[in-house]
C-alpha cells in the first residue's frame, strides 16, 4: 500500500525475444512504465534495450500524450567493472533517449532491483496523481441549465 491506496503491479518479463514483438500491443497495452534490461557483459543487448525502448514510446503514452516512464537496468554488474567505466555514457544516452533514470543491477545478488522498481513506481504514480488533478481541473459541472420551454400549439 502506497499513500493508503492499494496499488497493482503487473510485471511482464518477455526477455526481449524476437519472437514475442508481433505481441507487443497485448503486453504494452495500458501499461503505465516499464523497466528495460541489458546485460553489460554483451555489448549487444544495449542495442537490443534501445529499440524495445523506441518500440514501447511509439505505442504506449500517458493520456497526456507524453511518454511512459522507462527505467534502463544495466545488469550483471556484480560481474564486471563495466558499469563503473561506462556511467557517464549511460547518463548521456539515457538522457538522449529518454529514459527517466538508470541503475547498475544483478539479478544474481539482488542488487538495486528495489531500488529501481520503487523508483518506476513513484514515478508512475506521479502521473497518476497528476493526470487525476488534471481531470478535476478540466471537469465541469452546470447545476444552472436552463429548462427547455414547453410550447403549445393552441
Amino acid at each position: 500500500m502506497l499513500k493508503n491506496r492499494l496499488q497493482h503491479l503487473y510485471l511482464w518479463d518477455i526477455a526481449g525475444q524476437e519472437r514475442v514483438r508481433g505481441l507487443n500491443r497485448v503486453y504494452f497495452k495500458g501499461s503505465s512504465g516499464a523497466l528495460v534490461v541489458y546485460d553489460v557483459t554483451n555489448g549487444s543487448t544495449l542495442d537490443g534495450a534501445l529499440n524495445w525502448k523506441h518500440e514501447l514510446d511509439g505505442q504506449v503514452m500517458l493520456r497526456n500524450g507524453l511518454p511512459v516512464p522507462v527505467v534502463l537496468l544495466a545488469n550483471k554488474c556484480d560481474e564486471t567493472k563495466v558499469c563503473r567505466r561506462n556511467a557517464s555514457l549511460l547518463e548521456n544516452l539515457c538522457q538522449g533517449k529518454g529514459f527517466i533514470e538508470w541503475f547498475q543491477t544483478s539479478a544474481k545478488e539482488n542488487i538495486n532491483l528495489d531500488e529501481a522498481a520503487k523508483f518506476l513506481v513513484k514515478h508512475i504514480l506521479q502521473n497518476n496523481e497528476e493526470s487525476v488533478k488534471e481531470e478535476e481541473q478540466n471537469m465541469q459541472i452546470n447545476l444552472k441549465q436552463q429548462a427547455k420551454s414547453k410550447s403549445t400549439c393552441c
